[in-house]
């Protein structure tokens, strides 16, 4: 059995109803998993309880975000919730992260909730990641939910969240070669006691500012909000089958210009009131 983590998009539309209520029906009924619903992945408080609860989770999970696969498996990293990056048919094999965090570890597949306004293929790939991981029980939360139960299977973490804007670290990628950390003039950055960079004052983030993950030499800070696919988290980005009104509804705003270069950064950063 397994925990199929399932979070909401920003703005909920029709659409997005439709798809996470058809997915939680489904997967609700099954005695092979459990479904835990939270509120957008980004927007989870690194204190809040939806992030307490799914820390105490140990097992392996199947989590469906309004986020590239990229971005949201190490926005679960840098909460605490590590795994190996797992292979799915739905993720291009030039998106999985072979050398992730925690090889010996628990697996964590995670889904691009923007990418599908029905629900079969996703119940397709979650069905077989089921039939082929989801033996053994699965244990008990670690921690009583503030929640609502929904249904057999099914239960909502509630809490309440705003609109956030924060670096995100691949740590796959990471050399720690610091360029993030001395670029930026607003005190993200920290170095921890392991002598890592590690994202220290999230919240000071300047809102629509990617500048260091532009001079990021391998490309491992990404801004899961940004119109920019790459940015964003996408490794290879490329035309998609995707539904343009989901699409819309994962991401924090966007820069004014999505055509902004680092120069235009640099001058907006050194412009700005610190």
């Amino acid at each position: 059995m397994l925990n199929v983590i399932l979070t909401k998009p920003r703005v909920e539309t029709s659409g997005s109803q439709k798809l996470l209520h058809a997915l939680i029906a489904a997967l609700a009924e099954r005695d092979d998993a459990r479904v835990i619903t939270t509120p957008h992945l980004y927007d989870l408080a690194p204190d809040g309880p939806s992030m307490d609860v799914l820390r105490g989770e140990t097992g392996e999970l199947i989590v469906g975000a309004w986020l590239n696969p990229r971005a949201a498996f190490w926005t679960l990293d840098a909460n605490g919730i590590r795994g190996r990056m797992g292979r799915s048919l739905l993720l291009p094999d030039e998106e999985l992260e072979d050398d992730t965090a925690d090889k010996a570890g628990r697996t964590i597949w995670c889904f691009d909730l923007r990418r599908h306004s029905k629900p079969q293929p996703l119940l397709g790939e979650i069905d077989r990641i089921l039939r082929v991981h989801g033996t053994g029980p699965i244990a008990p939360l670690a921690k009583p939910i503030a929640d609502a139960a929904t249904g057999n299977g099914h239960r909502e973490l509630a809490e309440s969240t705003r609109s956030r804007w924060y670096p995100v670290i691949d740590r796959a990628r990471c050399t720690g070669c610091l360029e993030c950390l001395n670029f930026c003039l607003f005190g993200v950055y920290g170095i921890d006691r392991q002598g890592r960079l590690f994202v220290e004052n999230p919240d000071a983030c300047k809102d629509g500012c990617p500048a260091c993950s532009r001079v990021c030499p391998r490309g491992a800070v990404m801004f899961p909000g940004h119109a920019n696919p790459t940015i964003a988290g996408e490794i290879h980005p490329g035309p998609r089958q995707t539904d343009p009104d989901l699409l819309q509804l994962g991401g924090s705003p966007p820069p004014p210009n999505d055509d902004d270069n680092l120069d235009h950064l640099v001058d907006g950063v050194d412009d700005a009131e610190l």
